[in-house]
């Protein structure tokens, strides 16, 4: 290798360390002066300016910067002289450093996010078909752990399993109240549940059996899951199809307001 080669790479050594310095937030002038003090290993202005290629008056305010960050020592002399720290200390002082704000960014940037959004709105669902109903009632019962209030009004809904939750529910200690208009749906659920409260109720209805259209169950379990459902005629002649709407969320608004009005109307009698 030539002495132009080893000149020309130890240029590049100089370029490159540079750049990494001043990639690590030094400015120009501060990091090709501490690459000129850390080549010399100690100097004055003058001869740091001259390896550095700096001006003169920038050296002075380069390198107090670098003392301040702990890259640099000072003596006082006449003329002062500089000296680089060890290499390897020098790179732990820039890691301490670095660490230091990278801990207080960790603790910054979550500060900046949004609260966590709420979901967009209350999950209500819809179940179409008798069978789809009926399974969605069973299965609102057995979840209930403390009250369900109970409105229904067309016996092909109350299947064995609807009839099953009831019971099973009121055997647990569930407070379980039902109202009808239809006397064998009354009489088949105080069989199945003879702790359940069951009342005949004509809130909803003028005439039983009740007419198509018209609201043919409703149960609230533990005041934050609610069905609603009502029979629906479908394209075909003559034949109709039950489909509810439900929720397991308590933030739906009609769970709210539908506890103290569901039980009010489920002991009303028959209008005069």
């Amino acid at each position: 290798m030539t002495d132009s080669d080893d000149l020309d790479a130890d240029a590049d050594l100089v370029a490159e360390t540079t750049s990494v310095l001043e990639s690590l937030g030094l400015t120009e002038y501060e990091a090709r002066c501490f690459v000129a003090l850390t080549r010399i290993g100690q100097g004055t202005a003058r001869e740091i300016a001259e390896v550095a290629g700096v001006p003169r008056p920038r050296v002075y305010d380069s390198v107090e910067a670098l003392q301040g960050r702990g890259l640099a020592d000072v003596q006082d002399a006449q003329p002062r002289r500089f000296r680089a720290p060890d290499p390897h200390d020098a790179v732990e002082t820039i890691r301490r450093e670095y660490g230091r704000r990278l801990d207080r960014l960790d603790g910054l940037l979550p500060r900046l996010q949004s609260p966590p959004a709420r979901e967009d709105r209350a999950g209500v669902w819809v179940v179409e078909g008798d069978e789809a109903v009926s399974d969605r009632l069973a299965g609102l019962a057995g979840d209930a752990t403390e009250e369900l209030l109970v409105v229904i009004a067309v016996e092909d809904l109350l299947t064995e399993e609807v009839t099953a939750g009831l019971a099973a529910a009121a055997d647990r200690g569930v407070s379980v109240t039902l109202g009808s208009p239809g006397g064998e749906i009354r009489e088949a659920v105080a069989t199945a549940a003879p702790d359940a409260s069951v009342v005949e109720t004509w809130t909803w209805w003028e005439d039983y059996p009740i007419r198509p259209g018209e609201i043919s169950s409703i149960l609230m379990a533990d005041a934050r899951e609610l069905l609603v459902s009502s029979e629906v005629e479908t394209d075909l002649p003559g034949v109709a199809k039950h489909s509810a709407v439900w929720t397991d969320d308590e933030r739906a608004p009609l769970v709210g307001m539908m506890r103290p009005l569901l039980s009010n109307a489920i002991t009303a009698g028959r209008p005069g």
